[in-house]
């Protein structure tokens, strides 16, 4: 007997992806596209940047159909959403780190050699900061985004006192990995723009 794919579970659905069925990808992305939308437009306030964000992780879906090893669908989609967020909210900073030291730095006769002392000390910042622990990076992440310590707290569900700890760790873990840029012959206002 024929049952319509909205009746259908994940694992069905799934099962049906691995094997190229347009229908089951069309009811997986009914089924989630609005969910994913509202966390990640939440977290960016961004509505084509949040767009663009589903709709490429829907793409990826679809397009590694046959490798991805999923168990559970809604933690899978949850899980890739979240770090999808994570290197929105980096990336985000990042440029905005860059534009405002472009703004703080007046141009010299050295400006070669600042732009890749500046592009050095901005690779390692970006190492060390995927290196901190997930739930530290997000929180510090967010503080950086603009959002008060509070804000933070109630969006994950936290205490402000474990926000406070989390960003304070972040930055003595960055300010210990970065040492080497923060001497005195450095350029130490790029890093003011990090911390």
């Amino acid at each position: 007997m024929y049952r319509p794919l909205k009746a259908s579970s994940d694992s069905e659905l799934l099962s049906l992806l691995v094997e190229d069925s347009d229908a089951a990808f069309e009811e997986i992305y009914r089924r989630y596209f609005s969910k994913l939308y509202t966390i990640v437009k939440r977290r960016l306030c961004d509505e084509q940047q949040t767009e663009d964000i589903v709709h490429d992780l829907f793409l990826n879906l679809w397009l590694n159909r046959h490798k991805a090893n999923i168990d559970n669908l809604p933690n899978y989609l949850m899980k890739s959403v979240k770090y999808r967020v994570l290197d929105a909210l980096d990336h985000d900073t990042v440029r905005q780190n860059f534009l405002d030291y472009q703004v703080y730095i007046p141009q010299s006769n050295n400006s070669t050699e600042e732009n890749i002392y500046y592009s050095d000390a901005l690779r390692v910042y970006n190492q060390h900061l995927m290196n901190l622990p997930e739930k530290c990076r997000e929180v510090f992440l967010l503080s950086r985004s603009g959002l008060s310590q509070r804000e933070i707290a109630q969006k994950l569900g936290i205490s402000e006192n474990t926000v406070e700890n989390h960003i304070a760790k972040a930055l003595r873990l960055l300010k210990s990995g970065m040492a080497e840029y923060l001497t005195p012959n450095a350029l130490i206002p790029i890093l003011f723009f990090f911390f």
